[in-house]
């Protein structure tokens, strides 16, 4: 059942925590649309065309490639018109161009979406998918509705002769979301449900497993505002997944009957649960927050690129500044574990510590100091020493910067001096591997920027060093970059160029290689509204 122990129940406090909380509304002001400027035109629009060519190798990318980018914005009598598309060539060899147009016009509390869009519902639900199709936002007063239907994957065929080409069912799929926020407080309820149309492929894959499936996801996420200083966020969701919607029909025993009526229950059918709960302190200066995130095992959401599943976080991280923000402290250490539902072999826990401290003392003088840690052990099932020992993981990884800037600043002119060095290392305490896991990377870069405001000339250079230690190798690299770039005619044109060498040597192999750097470009700002680069 849904509730068969303690941490999944309270994975459903979480969607009820919020249920009675929300009950104060308020009016918004409608304004005649003449008062309206009646037209307006804003956003870019750019064109990029690229030459390529090489020799002494094979080429890697087409000879000439073009992208076509606008996001322009159509204001009519205050309703406004956003439009985004994206046209180039890059997909020409799959017979498919990587054209995408879109539109999301709103006025007042009403957005429509048309074309292709990006939604995000919650974290576990909905949560940023490319889809063709439509939707719509409204908000009027305290109450949120938002409802989307359109196709979230174009079906493509196997390509026996390009292996990179992977194959995919049509997918179709809508969402929904109603809720109330008031002042510092919402809350919202999600439903998702989509599903592969397995027939709209001519042909059957051969040579990768293909399984048509279909997603059911129910969801909440909230926030409460305790006082001025306090608050609590969280959210939730169940995923009811069907791997494969041609598996026989079957009643799964872990699934609520309440539930089961939501989508055709199969053998290939799992409930599976994701959570977060947050508690957030905020006073002048400072603020701190303690969180939980519980993602149980093969969690999906059709609706969603990727999670990181079977994984439980406890995190604090707290934050503050002194003298109005020119010194500045921000941390956050955490415990992350897996083998929730006890289906491994091992559990494996980490440790995960973070923190970031900012000086500004003066204009003249800052520095910016970062620290991490990851320690992981893992603890395996009762077997014999000497292979529980050779299995077993355990490493610490860290790493470590620092970098310090000054900055000179005249009527005329400004000087930057900005070194930054760090420091990473992961040590293997498995005594079986470490000799072929551990490793110590150490950077450092120097950069001088010197500008003349009455002239527009921009001069600069950098130093870079690199030693990365491997379990049997050490590379190390040692560069160096000028740059250049000049504006004319009151900054209508700006010229610039870089030129760069580096060199680069492997041990004990002694291998050595030399590189060469070379750039130039321009500018010429036709109007206000126009720019032409090369």
């Amino acid at each position: 059942m849904l509730l068969n122990s303690p941490k999944r129940a309270g994975v459903l406090l979480v969607f009820l925590t919020l249920l009675f909380s929300t009950e104060k509304s308020f009016a918004q002001e409608l304004s005649t649309i003449g008062e309206q400027k009646p037209f307006a035109l804003d956003g870019s629009i750019s064109l990029a065309v690229t030459k390529y060519s090489v020799k002494g190798a094979e080429r890697r990318r087409p000879a000439t490639s073009w992208t076509f980018v606008g996001s322009p914005t159509l204001s009519l009598y205050g309703i406004s018109f956003p439009f985004t598309f994206i046209v180039s060539d890059q997909e020409s060899e799959v017979r498919q161009p990587f054209n995408q147009y879109g539109v999301s016009p709103s006025y007042k509390w009403a957005t429509m979406h048309i074309g292709y869009r990006s939604l995000t519902y919650s974290k576990y639900t909905l949560s940023g998918i490319t889809f063709l199709g439509g939707g719509v936002d409204l908000q009027p007063g305290p109450l949120r509705l938002s409802v989307m239907y359109g196709r979230f994957q174009r079906a493509v065929e196997e390509d026996s002769l390009n292996l990179s080409i992977l194959p995919a069912y049509e997918r179709i799929g809508y969402a929904a979301k109603i809720g109330l926020a008031v002042e510092k407080s919402y809350f919202n309820f999600i439903y998702l449900h989509s599903k592969d149309n397995s027939s709209s492929l001519k042909n059957t894959p051969k040579l990768l497993p293909l399984f048509p499936s279909e997603n059911v996801v129910l969801g909440l996420n909230m926030k409460i505002g305790i006082v001025d200083e306090l608050s609590l966020e969280g959210e939730g969701a169940g995923s009811l997944y069907t791997r494969d919607t041609r598996s026989p029909r079957f009643d799964v025993e872990k699934i609520p009957q309440s539930l089961r009526g939501l989508i055709d229950s199969r053998t290939s059918t799992s409930l599976t649960l994701a959570s977060n709960l947050g508690l957030v302190f905020t006073v002048p200066h400072f603020s701190m927050r303690v969180g939980y995130e519980r993602i149980e095992p093969d969690y999906n959401s059709h609706g969603a690129y990727y999670f990181t599943t079977d994984v439980e976080n406890f995190t604090a991280a707290p934050s503050f500044d002194i003298d109005g923000g020119k010194y500045r402290v921000s941390g956050s250490v955490g415990v992350q574990s897996d083998n929730l539902l006890g289906t491994k072999l091992s559990k494996t826990n980490r440790v995960i510590g973070s923190g970031n401290i900012s000086l500004n003392p003066w204009q003249v003088f800052g520095i910016d100091l970062n620290y991490t840690n990851y320690s992981t052990n893992q603890t395996v099932i009762p077997i014999r020493d000497s292979v529980r020992g050779s299995v077993q993981v355990r490493n610490v990884s860290q790493s470590a910067s620092v970098t310090p800037r000054l900055l000179f600043i005249s009527p005329e002119m400004s000087h930057s001096i900005v070194f930054s060095g760090s420091y990473q290392e992961f040590k293997d305490l498995n005594v079986f591997s470490s000799k072929l896991s551990n490793s110590v990377t150490k950077t450092g870069s120097l950069n001088y920027n010197v500008s003349f405001f009455q002239s527009g000339l921009n001069l600069g250079g950098s130093l870079l060093f690199a030693d990365s230690k491997q379990s049997s190798s050490t590379t190390q690299l040692f560069g160096v970059n000028v740059n250049a770039s000049k504006s004319f005619l009151e900054n209508k044109i700006s010229v610039g160029g870089s030129f760069g060498l580096s060199f680069n040597t492997v041990m004990p192999a002694n291998i050595k290689s030399t590189t060469f750097n070379e750039s130039l470009n321009t500018n010429y700002r036709i109007s206000e509204q126009g720019t032409f680069s090369l």
